[in-house]
């Protein structure tokens, strides 16, 4: 029942203190103001280097006790799970026991410090003035658990474990992520022939940094039917936004209902600010743009504020209350 073999190594010579991970081990339940049961659970427990790893297991639920809270300031309590072992701790014993570790009372007190071959389970705060009959432990709000799971050499491990060689992984937060030795990366590394297979879909590698796949690819779109900031003198008849995998296109149909706008010989106007479009579809630098009514045209500019200004229109044409104009740019984020 206990775990044997070889877990997750903390040197040459010793493995990494934890819980061994299956439904919910060591449980912590109330039985009591001040008392509860802690449930069964293993654990592999690490001594020093001569000693190695203990493998431990609680077969069935062991009750804890906690002693009277402060007068005057609330403390931290462990329950930890230790070894002890005569001839390299001279306790005079062999076994290994639950026992609740008793913190210093203050006014913003801490968990006192565990050392020697232990595991910590739980923290638990004893309210100043806590005992049996006054209410004791908030048993909802009053417990943190600190399980820390260890598992065999080459499984994933679970939870927020440090890091002990390179090519070890754990899910922490559901994300799975692999050591490099030093840090953990968010990251799943192939080789050059590596192919990522999900279901009947595959993707891979098909040359320098280009990624390939033979089946239909579906990328994510974001669309909008949203504007800002229309200008006097401009109605908007349609706007349509699309950003697809970095790229934009957006349909704008906007009426003249102002003044006319009348082009010199050269095509030149005063800049003619018409709408402001939303930020997701704003490029990162101005992005010139042609305006047409169907008969002319003229250029616009889209800048990284999303305003988008009429500049140039056909050489002495006007537009005049009525005309129509659609832009429909394309251009990457």
């Amino acid at each position: 029942m206990v775990p044997i073999g070889t877990f997750t190594p903390a040197g040459e010579l010793s493995a990494r203190s934890g819980v061994v991970p299956g439904g919910s081990p060591f449980a912590l339940v109330s039985a009591g103001e001040m008392e509860a049961t802690v449930g069964v659970g293993r654990a592999v427990i690490q001594g020093t280097a001569p000693q190695g790893a203990y493998p431990v297991a609680v077969t069935a639920p062991e009750p804890v006790t906690f002693a009277a809270g402060d007068a005057q300031f609330p403390r931290i309590d462990v329950v930890a799970l230790r070894v002890y072992d005569d001839p390299y701790d001279s306790s005079g014993e062999e076994k290994a026991v639950l026992e609740v570790v008793q913190g210093d009372p203050a006014a913003s007190p801490t968990a006192p410090t565990i050392s020697g071959p232990a595991v910590v389970l739980w923290e638990v705060t004893v309210p100043a003035g806590a005992s049996s009959g006054t209410g004791g432990i908030n048993w909802a709000t009053g417990v943190a658990d600190r399980r820390d799971y260890t598992v065999a050499v080459g499984g994933i491990a679970v939870g927020n474990t440090p890091t002990a060689y390179a090519g070890q992984w754990r899910d922490y937060g559901g994300i799975l992520e692999r050591s490099n030795g030093t840090d953990w990366e968010p990251v799943v590394r192939l080789g050059y022939s590596g192919r990522l297979e999900l279901g009947d879909a595959s993707l891979y590698r098909s040359g320098a940094k280009t990624l390939a796949t033979d089946q239909r690819f579906t990328a994510q779109v974001e669309k909008s039917s949203s504007y800002f900031k229309l200008q006097p003198g401009w109605k908007v008849l349609a706007f349509e936004g699309k950003k697809t995998c970095g790229i934009v296109h957006f349909i704008l149909e906007i009426e003249r209902t102002g003044a006319p706008i009348t082009a010199n010989g050269s095509g030149n106007i005063a800049d003619e600010t018409i709408v402001t479009i939303p930020s997701q579809f704003r490029p990162d630098h101005d992005v010139e743009a042609i305006a047409c009514d169907g008969y002319a045209d003229g250029g616009c500019r889209i800048s990284p504020s999303g305003t988008v200004v009429l500049r140039t229109w056909a050489p002495n044409g006007t537009l005049t209350k009525g005309n129509v104009i659609r832009i429909t740019p394309t251009y990457i984020l």
